[in-house]
This record gives C-alpha cells, structure tokens and sequence, in this order.
C-alpha cells in the first residue's frame, strides 16, 4: 500500500515517492477509502398512532404524612440568607436534633424550602448552626442572597421550613383579607 524509494538524482522514482530536502516523502499508491456520503432523500421519522402511544404523566413526588403534634410544638426564627446561601439558627437546629456530619433531604414544594435530615440525603450538616440552600432550590423558590426567611421547625417530624418573602407575602394578604371581611357587617 505504501511504498518508499530514494533516487540519488532527486528526480521522481517510479511515481511512489519523491525527495524533499534531505528526508523523504511518502505517498500513498493504493486508492483510497471511498468517502461515506450520506442519502441525499429526506429523514422520514415512522409514525406511531396516537392510541398507541403510552401516555405518561408525571406528577411531583409524594411527600410523606406529617404525624400529628401537639399545638404549641413548632418552633420559629427568623435568618438572613449569606453570601454563600446559607441560613443560620443553631436554636431551630438543636431543637431538631442535628449535629454535624448529619444527612440532609432538600426539596422544594408550593414556593417553600423543606428539609428533613435523612440518611440517604445528598447534603450535609456541615458546619454548626448553618445550612445551606442549593442554588436549584433558591432559584425555584425565588430567594435571592441577602433575603431575609422565616424558619419554621417541627421537632415531631424534624423538619425545617423555609418561608420565602414571596409565600409569606401571599399568606399575609389571605390572612388579612379574610379578617377584614369577616370584621365588616
């Protein structure tokens, strides 16, 4: 296929090869590989019948059923969310008995923050009195650094809500309507 000749007269050997400065230049004799070239007709995707077709709908994930508590066992802070998206209350966090090193599930539902500690939990308790929010998390709840949250901690269920301005803003607005019109005759 390939082949390699030096002539002493720098002329061209028997078409395989020719001398270039003081080294060689090989080429190749054989013919070559035969390009792939794609269909020139259009790409027809085949039609699957709408009855056929599985319909799937997602839905968001069940959470789990709250046992009941006693009135007056919710505990509350309020916390500023820092430079690096995080909130600090180490009262709420003894309260619901995380330590550091802990496992924690966060998710996002209806605008709040939820985080429950979980042994199989992506995130961690790191570093005391502070956890941190993902970016995902803080961008789906509209939280943006320095926005200040009120934290609701259930130490039946060990959980931690996080209240964005927005939600509580809609929680107000309802509370305060339906005092004002129940106070008109």
């Amino acid at each position: 296929m390939f082949e390699r000749n030096r002539t002493r007269d720098h002329g061209i050997s028997a078409g395989s090869s020719r001398p270039f400065g003081s080294g060689w230049v090989v080429y190749m004799t054989a013919s070559p590989i035969r390009p792939i070239i794609p269909s020139v007709q259009p790409y027809t995707r085949a039609v699957v019948p709408q009855a056929a077709a599985p319909t799937r709908s997602r839905g968001p994930l069940p959470l789990a059923n709250l046992a009941k508590r006693p009135a007056g066992t919710l505990r509350f802070g309020l916390a500023t969310i820092d430079t690096n998206g995080r909130i600090a209350d180490s009262t709420l966090f003894v309260a619901l008995g995380w330590k550091t090193g802990i496992q924690l599930d966060i998710r996002t539902c209806g605008g709040l923050v939820l985080i429950t500690a979980d042994e199989h939990g992506v995130f961690q308790f790191r570093s005391p009195g502070y956890v941190r929010i993902p970016v995902t998390a803080r961008q789906r709840c509209r939280l943006p650094l320095g926005d200040r949250v009120l934290l609701a901690a259930d130490p039946v269920n060990g959980l931690l809500v996080v209240h964005p301005p927005v939600v509580l803003e809609e929680l107000v607005d309802g509370l305060l309507t339906a005092r004002l019109q129940e106070a008109t005759p």
